[in-house]
């Protein structure tokens, strides 16, 4: 077995499983497609039904509402079902399939030394095809998000109630715990814990060196914990299944299916009136909004639309030949969470059986840690890392998640594949919850179909860079204790030859080690962010009728998987729509003028 036969086989299947999707498997579980005709007109307009999209069209039909939901992709396949499937969906006909700019630097150990974006292109978008982690991140990340908006209602205590209204929590750890009025337990996602046997023999390590066993890990506390999953009765539980079949049979929703919205029109006074479609047979179609356009596209296809659109740097669209409506920071502020791919060999034996399509494919724990803190007070404090453990108990799984995965070098994944010599191997993916680095989300033509540019800039601020050392260091204390060598557990160095000149165990090694084991975690946000893109409300400045609302938005990430939090800042923005239904109550902008924009000097950013 090594990674180019496993991968190979994997695209094989792939072929099989998009067979599968052409038959409609799961067809029941969403509205039927809707035929768009030029002239059609609609309350509001859903532009992409993802991870938010789905969440937001569901509470306006329900409302009675006219909502259009229009997607680029159709249904979630047959595979995004199922838990265990998970690495079927990474580069098939529901991944949009893109890829960064080779910055030279970063990502040095993986092909082609570029990151490969993956985002959903299916109802539920990214949600049905994450590696399904429920984290909703720390309290002072939404308080930081009010010091930005100065509204209040981004606080922690005004965002809880729309976690909870999305939550239905089956585990009874969490149903037993003081924490249990925290989660809700009528919501459409259902989420459970992961509950495999061996997980137990790892956690204690993290134990030992005096850290909290804490029953949730949101972010709140420091400590370690086995993942909470976005998984129920075997079934994923993604944004477009459990919402969009509670208004399946609507007729107050009409969804789109193969549709790409390519542009959003408007009229004199800068009113998104509505946009224009290409749909996949081919025709290009007008539907026109009667109230608002919501772009709910994702943190790379928005800023796209947007700037296709005429929002956006006002420079760069003029090179294009785009007029420019709005001068906004549109695609900047790009933001994700970079980890360390950090494998341990181990003694314990695979355990056999069949591979159950129902279960979670690993082991998984979670633990959020803090640098320079004694631990009598480590569940007060804000984390500075997030260690995301996947306990791999098949080889096949293990090359899956390193060569295709996470897209390594398949030599690299291959000599992991050695050393393991048919043991569980700990990979532990690192991350820094806070990077100070910014990419950035760029036209790379005026084209709609093109993809955009993705530059991410990772360690462009040295400091994520040395942050990155101190949370290794940190972390690899787990190695001394008796736990750890009960297992016999050996950090496998995949860095040879690049990082020999270093001295093992060196800062200078460490940041080596960093800039070639670096992997994303596909948590992409800030393209449209609030402050600067769009208001509090999620409103697109300097325009009316138009708002953004996915992780493009969120100003800073999350300490953690962020899907719970687009999937709350869905909630939330159905609950502004709905309160300033009516006439459009905005602040008047200053008009940019054609004259003002054809003579921007080239320094303007």
């Amino acid at each position: 077995m090594n990674a180019t036969a496993v991968i190979a086989s994997l695209k094989k299947r792939q072929g099989a499983l998009y067979t599968l999707m052409m038959l409609q498997l799961t067809g029941y579980l969403y509205p039927p497609p809707a035929l768009l005709k030029s002239g059609d007109s609609y309350d509001y307009i859903i532009v992409g039904g993802g991870t938010a999209g789905s969440v937001i069209a569901t509470r306006l039909a329900q409302q009675k509402y006219n909502v259009l939901l229009i997607e680029a992709g159709h249904d979630a396949p047959f595979e995004s079902r199922y838990p265990s499937l998970v690495s079927y969906l990474k580069k098939s006909k529901s991944d949009w399939n893109y890829t960064s700019v080779n910055d030279t630097y970063s990502y040095q150990c993986h092909k082609n030394n570029i990151v490969e974006f993956t985002q959903g292109i299916m109802l539920g978008g990214t949600s049905a095809l994450n590696f399904m982690t429920w984290s909703r991140g720390n309290p002072k990340n939404f308080d930081k998000w009010h010091w930005i908006t100065k509204d209040p209602t981004w606080k922690w205590e005004n965002v809880l109630p729309y976690f909870i209204k999305s939550e239905a929590m089956h585990d009874s750890e969490i149903m037993k715990s003081p924490f249990k009025y925290f989660y809700g337990t009528n919501g459409y996602i259902g989420i459970t814990r992961e509950n495999k046997s061996f997980t137990a023999d790892y956690l204690k390590g993290f134990e030992e060196l005096g850290k909290e066993m804490i029953a949730d890990n949101d972010g709140n506390r420091n400590g370690y914990a086995r993942g909470l999953i976005t998984v129920y009765n075997g079934m994923r539980q993604d944004s477009g299944s459990q919402y969009l079949k509670h208004v399946v049979d609507s007729s107050y929703l009409a969804v789109a299916k193969g549709a790409l919205v390519t542009k959003i029109l408007f009229d004199e006074n800068r009113n998104a009136v509505g946009v224009e479609v290409h749909t996949d047979d081919g025709r290009n179609v007008t539907i026109n909004a009667r109230q608002e356009i919501i772009v709910a596209a994702g943190a790379m296809k928005s800023p796209q639309l947007l700037m296709l659109s005429g929002i956006g740097p006002c420079r760069d669209l003029k090179r294009l030949n785009i007029t420019c409506i709005a001068n906004l920071p549109v695609g900047k502020n790009l933001r994700d969470h970079i980890a360390a791919f950090i494998p341990h060999t181990t003694n314990k034996r695979l355990t056999k059986g069949s591979v159950d399509p129902n279960e979670y494919p690993t082991g998984l724990f979670i633990g959020y840690a803090s640098l320079n803190m004694p631990d009598v007070k480590q569940y007060i404090k804000f984390p500075d890392y997030e260690a995301s453990g996947f306990i791999m108990n098949e080889m096949k799984v293990l090359l899956q998640f390193c060569a295709f995965t996470l897209g390594f070098s398949n030599s690299l994944c291959n000599k992991l594949y050695e050393k393991a010599n048919g043991r569980q191997v700990l990979v532990t993916l690192l991350s820094n919850l806070y990077g100070y680095s910014r990419g950035q989300v760029r036209l790379q033509s005026a084209n709609p179909h093109d993809p955009p540019v993705m530059i991410t800039d990772s360690f462009s601020n040295d400091l994520d860079l040395d942050n990155f050392v101190d949370h290794i260091v940190d972390y690899l204390k787990v190695e001394e204790t008796k736990a750890f060598k009960n297992l016999s557990a050996t950090m496998v160095d995949l860095t040879t030859p690049r990082c020999d000149a270093f001295k093992k165990g060196s800062r200078g090694y460490w940041r080596c080690y960093s800039l070639c084991m670096m992997a994303s975690l596909g948590h992409y946000g800030g393209t449209c962010a609030m402050g600067s893109v769009v208001d509090s409300r999620l409103r697109v400045r300097h325009v009316k009728r138009l708002r953004v609302a996915d992780a493009s938005v969120m100003p800073t990430l999350v300490a953690g998987n962020i899907c719970s939090t687009v999937i709350m800042i869905g909630e939330k923005v159905s609950d502004f729509i709905i309160e300033d239904a009516g006439p459009y109550n905005d602040v008047e902008h200053e008009q940019i003028s054609q004259d003002q924009i054809k003579n921007l000097p080239n320094t303007f950013a």
